[in-house]
């Protein structure tokens, strides 16, 4: 029945996980440049009307009506659309300030930081990522061909020149961090992600042997180093096979999921269980000697016989569990316990089913 510890393959969870982290992420960016550009954009139209450019202080305003909304469409989990908006928004006001005040206020530089931000963005299909990344390189190159060493249409002051290349060079670097730290916060996320994915079992959501092994290892230590007890509970779905023969898979899923709630709640929070594999489970009772681990099987058990699961419109199904128990001697090993509690297990399938067996001293 039970296996020796294993040695370990590839988790084979999928990564649905992956995509919400990285739009929520994104989501949160999108935001925070909106706002950040926002009020970068009242102050510009407050100075190009002191400083008689009326063109560009209507041009701020349709931005911040442009990041308003994107700023909305990124709360409604819009993200498309809000990164669109974003983008238009401060292409169209980087263009035309450029256009009329000149290549040296450094507006430009705002998209040069929007080609790295759609190569790291969410824009699906790739294709249309690609486009909005050459469009923006091309754009910029134009602009640079065209303005760097051209007067712009409206001059203005040394003063204003220098005042506005600054707040733009400081608007870029608050910028940049916000989407080095967006990217940061993405890859620890998705390394939590690709963690617990790798821990769980896709079904039950019990851990799997791979997580379980390392909790097996780390309590193993820990009672050789303070003689604490550490007990194993072996379990196996009785006659379990029959359930997906005359019921269906679907109707014996169903069965794993309810009979891995069960085996939750009868855990503590320093205890761990697993799917051990096909119907088998594994429970790890730190801190627990053989009596301990006997009546917490035998709560395991009962509960298990009273449960009455539906599924699929097939006729109610009651299952019942056989556990074997075995508790770690000073001279055994982990893998050696879990033997025994295998074949303890082995004892109660002969013996009729639906018992607790305690596995023989080693």
């Amino acid at each position: 029945m039970a296996t020796p510890l294993p040695s370990f393959g590839a988790p084979q969870q999928g990564l649905h996980g992956l995509d919400a982290v990285q739009v929520d992420a994104f989501k949160a960016v999108l935001q925070g440049v909106a706002l950040i550009c926002g009020l970068a954009h009242l102050g510009f139209l407050t100075l190009f009307f002191q400083a008689e450019v009326p063109t560009l202080a209507y041009v701020s305003i349709a931005s911040m009506l442009g990041f308003a909304g994107a700023f909305q469409l990124a709360r409604r989990e819009r993200v498309a659309q809000a990164w669109a908006v974003t983008v238009l928004s401060a292409l169209v006001h980087s263009v035309v300030a450029v256009l009329i005040v000149g290549w040296d206020t450094g507006f430009h530089y705002y998209i040069l930081l929007m080609i790295p931000a759609a190569v790291i963005s969410s824009i699906r299909p790739l294709l249309l990522k690609a486009g909005t990344v050459l469009g923006l390189m091309l754009v910029y190159l134009g602009l640079d061909i065209a303005m760097r060493h051209r007067a712009p249409g409206h001059e203005l002051s040394a003063l204003v020149t220098e005042g506005l290349h600054y707040f733009n060079v400081l608007g870029i670097m608050v910028m940049l961090v916000s989407f080095a730290g967006y990217y940061f916060y993405l890859l620890e996320k998705t390394a939590a992600v690709l963690r617990e994915l790798s821990q769980t079992d896709a079904l039950t959501q019990l851990k799997n042997r791979r997580a379980i092994t390392e909790a097996i290892r780390r309590e193993e230590s820990r009672m050789r180093r303070g003689d604490h007890p550490l007990s194993f509970v072996l379990c196996d779905l009785d006659n379990f096979r029959l359930v997906n023969e005359s019921a269906g898979h679907e109707a014996g899923n169903a069965v794993l999921k309810a009979v891995s709630r069960t085996l939750e709640s009868c855990m503590r929070d320093i205890d761990f269980v697993a799917r051990w594999g096909g119907e088998e489970f594994l429970a790890v009772l730190p801190d627990t000697n053989e009596d301990g681990a006997r009546l917490v099987a035998e709560r395991i058990r009962r509960k298990i016989e009273a449960l009455v699961i539906e599924a699929n419109g097939a006729a109610p199904i009651r299952m019942t569990v056989t556990l074997g128990v075995a508790t770690m001697t000073p001279s055994e090993d982990a893998e050696q316990a879990i033997v025994r509690a295998d074949e303890a297990l082995y004892q109660g399938k002969a013996g009729g089913r639906n018992q607790v067996v305690s596995a023989a001293a080693a």
